[in-house]
């Protein structure tokens, strides 16, 4: 039975017990029993998120927290977390949820390691749209002052210049972040180019909250792939990161399993491997 939640009491000592196993955990991983219950006190107050509960026979056994963007007819999923019959109780989210919004794109993100998850998803001939592996970078320091001439700043004065390579990519893999919306949230993105003959062949971007940073995407022309660009826009990223924002606390960067060069460049520039992500599309 599907039940709506208005208190954080009644679900948080589940949640946070199932997101810490690696068995039962979904994405977002949180890190501290505070950062859940933000997330569950945003799902409360928040117009555009929600939070509902799955008992059986008066037992709690799963809680699912999402948030939807109706202009783009897209929902995610904040947690994902189970304990019981996976299969009859993930029916029952994903039920309950295409009740509200026929017609949306549903994205659930789950651990490599969650093998009930990501049965239960393969079994459903639901798509996986994303397996990457989860690196993370911390407490930025960066003594190297070394400008390449060939990475430059993307701001508001030459963002539509950007926006059809980024578009080259960003459409085919259906990111959230196409050029459209990438240039609503530019204030809180910081993106760098490499460019040869003014012409773009290679870009990052990443996202600055607060005192942590996500590297969003990393784009190379097919034809400049294993010519060390990846490894000049990660390290010329975290230089200008440093330059601007000091010692970052956390930068997370998720990483396309096949693409080994820009794994490789992550890992020594710093990131340390820390899970395995996938990322089911349901077509609601």
């Amino acid at each position: 039975m599907i039940k709506a939640i208005y208190s954080s009491e009644e679900v948080i000592d589940f949640a946070w017990k199932l997101s810490q196993d690696d068995l039962y955990a979904s994405y977002a991983r949180m890190k501290s029993m505070r950062e859940l219950e933000s997330e569950i006190e945003r799902a409360l107050r928040e117009d555009n998120y929600n939070i509902v509960a799955c008992y059986n026979q008066n037992v709690l056994r799963g809680v699912c927290i999402y948030f939807w963007i109706s202009d783009e007819k897209y929902a995610q999923t904040r947690a994902f977390l189970i304990r019981g019959d996976y299969d009859q109780i993930a029916e029952e989210f994903i039920c309950h949820i295409n009740k509200q919004f026929s017609g949306y794109e549903l994205l659930i993100g789950v651990p490599f390691s969650n093998i009930n998850a990501n049965s239960y998803f393969k079994k459903k001939n639901i798509e996986c749209i994303d397996a990457s592996i989860v690196t993370k970078l911390y407490n930025l320091e960066y003594n190297i002052n070394q400008n390449h001439n060939c990475v430059e700043k993307i701001t508001e004065n030459n963002f539509e210049e950007y926006a059809m390579f980024h578009d080259k990519y960003a459409i085919p893999s259906e990111m959230y972040y196409n050029s459209k919306n990438l240039h609503k949230d530019i204030d809180i993105f910081r993106i760098f180019v490499f460019s040869q003959d003014e012409v773009i062949h290679g870009s990052i971007f990443v996202k600055i909250v607060r005192d942590t940073a996500e590297v969003f995407g990393l784009f190379v022309d097919k034809e400049y792939e294993n010519n060390s660009i990846e490894s000049i826009l990660i390290n010329d990223m975290l230089m200008q990161l440093y330059n601007e924002f000091g010692s970052i606390r956390e930068i997370t960067y998720f990483i396309v399993e096949d693409c080994v060069d820009e794994l490789n460049s992550a890992l020594a520039a710093g990131f340390e491997i820390k899970d395995k992500y996938r990322c089911y599309k349901c077509i609601l």
